[in-house]
């Protein structure tokens, strides 16, 4: 792995017992930061293109490099969500490392999908990953035919490694029972507000009390920007009022009663999960499970239900009539468990 790596520079450093040492830095010169994890493993490499992402280097004009330069300065890429563009920082600086130098016009000849597939398939033992690399270099592709810099995308329809998708998993009524009932209170609070507003952790995490009004919900989606009014359940009306009269920041806190971070939350949940025995699910399945119950609790016509619960989301409405189909018929157990575990509390 460590060949792929342009540019590290290694030292050997003889000690004062006479041993020798090998130490390796991400460039060469003064100031150019150590690389402390071992070479040839993954973390070498993440390691280095941490170092290296927000060193300043000359771009050749006319190659993907000035590509993916061009593609960070525009308005779409700015408005993306923090998280997202840190995301794709870190994979567009791997892709970087192997196609800094590829010439824009090479993108459009002949048989370059297949140097990109055989890229992509380099990284094959982490299947999630390569496919998320392959997609951002197909996006920059797109962005770049859409804007007539090349006439071609060579990445259109690419078969995914990745075979799973959470797309259609949900949370037993079982397993819902258990997390309303016995989850502790923290933790119950964040599902709730999750299955009765169907939105993402993170939102939902950074939901200021403000965005409470006494009987609707604010939210503004950080990965979409879309912002959705939501009439507060019953069942999420305790927790936001609490959060209300405590004068709280925000809406939900741990159990120091502070903010949570992303961090801290996922390591509590974690926890939480392995001491209430659920497994095979998810926090994000969550989202799942509840356009499932707003399907089955919805007195409207189908087109109806699946354009209000795609507003409320976030989900495209092919990807929520796709969780319909595959569980509409569990989502009266679904109501029973969420009602059942509200109504013991």
């Amino acid at each position: 792995m460590k060949g792929m790596l342009v540019g590290v520079h290694k030292v050997n450093v003889k000690l004062a017992d006479g041993s020798v040492v090998t130490y390796y830095y991400a460039w060469r010169g003064k100031g150019a930061p150590r690389i402390s994890s071992k070479p040839g493993t993954k973390a070498f490499t993440q390691e280095y293109i941490r170092l290296t992402r927000d060193r300043q280097k000359k771009v050749v004009a006319g190659t993907i490099g000035s590509l993916i330069d061009d593609y960070r300065k525009t308005a779409g890429y700015q408005k993306l969500a923090a998280s997202t563009r840190r995301d794709y920082e870190r994979q567009f600086a791997t892709i970087r490392l192997e196609f800094e130098t590829f010439p824009i016009e090479s993108i459009e000849e002949r048989g370059s999908r297949r140097i990109f597939i055989v890229w992509r398939d380099t990284m094959k033992d982490a299947p999630r990953s390569a496919d998320m690399h392959i997609a951002l270099l197909a996006r920059l592709f797109s962005w770049a035919k859409g804007n007539e810099l090349i006439l071609r995308n060579p990445l259109e329809e690419v078969e995914r490694l990745h075979e799973g998708t959470r797309r259609d998993i949900i949370w037993s009524d079982d397993q819902l029972s258990v997390l309303i009932e016995k989850a502790a209170p923290h933790i119950r609070n964040v599902a709730l507000i999750a299955l009765w507003t169907m939105q993402r952790q993170a939102d939902i995490l950074e939901m200021p009390t403000l965005a409470f009004d006494g009987g609707r919900v604010s939210i503004k989606q950080g990965k979409t920007g879309a912002r959705v009014r939501i009439v507060a359940a019953p069942d999420i009306l305790p927790v936001l009022r609490k959060a209300k009269e405590a004068e709280q920041q925000r809406v939900l806190v741990n159990s120091f009663g502070q903010n949570w971070t992303s961090s801290g939350f996922r390591a509590s949940w974690r926890k939480e999960m392995a001491r209430l025995d659920i497994k095979g699910v998810t926090f994000h399945d969550l989202r799942g499970t509840a356009i499932t119950y707003a399907y089955a609790h919805l007195d409207r016509s189908h087109d109806e239900k699946i354009k209000l619960i795609s507003e409320i989301s976030g989900h495209s409405a092919e990807d929520a009539e796709s969780i319909i189909r595959k569980h509409y018929l569990a989502g009266q157990e679904v109501i029973d468990a969420i009602g059942r575990g509200t109504k013991k509390a």
